[in-house]
């Protein structure tokens, strides 16, 4: 199975190709450009037809509301047109499950003036936004949000593949589950109530 992974949570692209369970690409680039302009030149540099692939896995969030639905449209309606199953991942539990920690994690990452975390012990917490509470445990984070500290303490990581970690997930969930989820369910993660 060849699947087709999109993350656009942030200032930066990066998708990823997995072939039976193995990331064969990793491509990630951070540019001034919006990724709507960015997301048809990439595919067509790296010679990537969406036709050609089994499935697809897109980043529902946490991160920037327009980057992301464009991500998630993009996808989405690919998946459809070409009638293809379709898995939506959430940064915070990847990088909850792939950060090789004992103990309490808590990923973190900052959107705006917000700080959107999860909280694994036993089991994943839901997705919170940080209000100043006491949370013990490893905080892990993008080298981007630095100067934010969650946790007794702390791990910051340069970079993160968030697309191939997903790609990995829709691998591992298509492999038992072949439908994938609803192309029409899908929708970033948005926890900040309106304005």
């Amino acid at each position: 199975m060849r699947i087709l992974s999109l993350d656009t949570s942030f200032s930066f692209l990066n998708l990823s190709v997995v072939e039976d369970g193995r990331v064969v690409l990793l491509h990630y680039l951070d540019s001034s450009r919006k990724t709507l302009e960015n997301l048809p030149k990439v595919l067509e540099d790296l010679s990537i037809k969406t036709e050609e692939f089994d499935a697809f896995a897109v980043s529902l969030g946490v991160g920037y509301l327009t980057s992301l639905r464009i991500g998630v449209t993009f996808m989405k309606t690919t998946a459809y047109l070409l009638g293809r199953p379709i898995v939506g991942y959430e940064n915070l539990y990847l990088l909850g499950r792939f950060t090789p920690v004992n103990g309490t994690k808590i990923p973190y990452l900052k959107v705006s003036t917000n700080v959107f975390y999860r909280v694994f012990s036993e089991k994943a917490s839901e997705v919170r936004i940080y209000k100043g509470e006491e949370l013990e445990g490893t905080g892990i984070t993008l080298e981007a949000f630095r100067d934010i500290s969650l946790g007794s303490s702390r791990i910051i990581l340069p970079f993160f593949p968030f697309s191939s970690y997903g790609g990995l997930i829709a691998w591992e969930r298509l492999s038992s589950d072949p439908k994938g989820d609803d192309p029409f369910s899908l929708e970033p993660i948005y926890l900040k109530p309106p304005a």
